[in-house]
């Protein structure tokens, strides 16, 4: 095992796994761009997970995008009708991932789920994270030693990168539209007068959530003051934002559950502003460089923050950041309910009043 440079140059083929979730994958975008630089003449493929996928189609680092089902085979595999056929396209994704006959493996999710993806290929060269979880780091062939935290998620991957000898980083965020994506994108705003500014209330852990009365109260302030509101998320999403305009007048623009990912890049990319919680989306409209005022609680900005212009308003508790998925302070969600609508308002003013006079010059 080493933690040394390794060199690449005699390899043909290399697979990039990090297959979800949709920060992660914006983070490693970079190393994509990092590799291409290094070895222009290898072929670089990148494994993700369907949900994710089009954040990396069309990458021109990226060869082939191979597309794992896996969040959807664990669901099929809850119906028994649906077992065997669901083995068998499992069967065969595992098989195409063997004849591609990759050289080289480079990890960067450092799970069980990507240690399962990383033996699948057979690579005679793979390389990941030393401090990887479950089990991870026993099937690498050469283990890296992370930078220590707190360091931003795309250095630590860069680090990777760089153990393979890409030293040059390219910090560039591409992610490729295509004019259907932006038509899509501008249909969406018939009548909604700028500046535009997207509420993204949703998030996977229960620490990150704001309230939804609070979310009621800026969204009412920011229609007053003559803004273009529109709320984003799933269609797992819809009941929280129902919640939201309900009553509201006028009602803000809810495209909750009516958006392809593509279609969610493209519209970030045509807003003044963003106002949301620690979120996949977050780092999309970072990438594309939509000013951000981001909510943070039980995560660490320094870590996983959005990279670009924008404000990060989070307090300074003993507890926070705590990486937790549930409070552990009598489930009070203190450094999230600590913020309020005014300072949040005052943020958003403030960068939308930026944007305007560079917008001027």
């Amino acid at each position: 095992m080493s933690s040394l440079h390794i060199r690449l140059d005699g390899a043909q083929r290399i697979l990039l796994v990090k297959p979800s979730a949709l920060g992660d994958v914006i983070h490693t975008l970079p190393v994509a761009a990092t590799l291409r630089r290094r070895y222009p003449n290898i072929r670089l493929d990148w494994l993700v997970e369907e949900e994710a996928a089009d954040l990396v189609r069309g990458h021109p680092a990226v060869a082939e995008v191979v597309v794992s089902g896996r969040r959807r085979w664990l669901r099929q595999f809850r119906n028994p009708v649906q077992i065997p056929r669901t083995l068998g396209e499992v069967g065969r994704f595992a098989v195409d991932l063997r004849r591609r006959r990759y050289d080289a493996v480079l990890d960067l999710q450092g799970l069980f789920k990507s240690t399962l993806y990383v033996l699948a290929t057979g690579a005679s060269i793979r390389v990941g994270f030393a401090e990887g979880r479950e089990g991870a780091p026993r099937v690498l062939t050469h283990r890296v030693v992370a930078p220590p935290q707190p360091v931003h998620a795309v250095e630590r991957y860069l680090a990777l990168a760089a153990a393979v000898d890409a030293t040059e980083p390219v910090r560039e965020f591409h992610i490729a539209l295509g004019p259907e994506d932006l038509a899509a994108a501008r249909s969406r705003f018939t009548a909604i007068p700028r500046p535009r500014v997207v509420l993204h209330p949703a998030a996977r852990w229960r620490t990150k959530l704001w309230e939804v009365e609070r979310w009621r109260e800026l969204t009412a302030s920011l229609l007053a003051e003559g803004m273009g509101v529109i709320l984003t998320g799933s269609r797992q999403d819809e009941a929280l934002a129902a919640r939201i305009v309900n009553g509201l007048s006028p009602p803000p623009q809810s495209l909750v559950g009516r958006l392809t990912l593509k279609e969610l890049v493209a519209v970030l990319r045509d807003v003044e502003l963003m106002i949301t919680v620690d979120s996949g989306p977050m780092h999309i409209a970072a990438a594309v460089g939509t000013p951000v005022v981001a909510l943070f609680g039980p995560t660490d900005p320094l870590r996983t923050g959005p990279l670009g212009p924008g404000t990060v308003l989070r307090r300074e508790l003993p507890c926070s950041p705590c990486l937790r998925r549930r409070c552990q302070i009598a489930d009070t969600y203190r450094c999230m309910r600590d913020l309020g609508v005014a300072e949040v308002l005052e943020a958003a003013r403030n960068l939308l009043g930026t944007r305007t006079e560079c917008n001027r010059r």
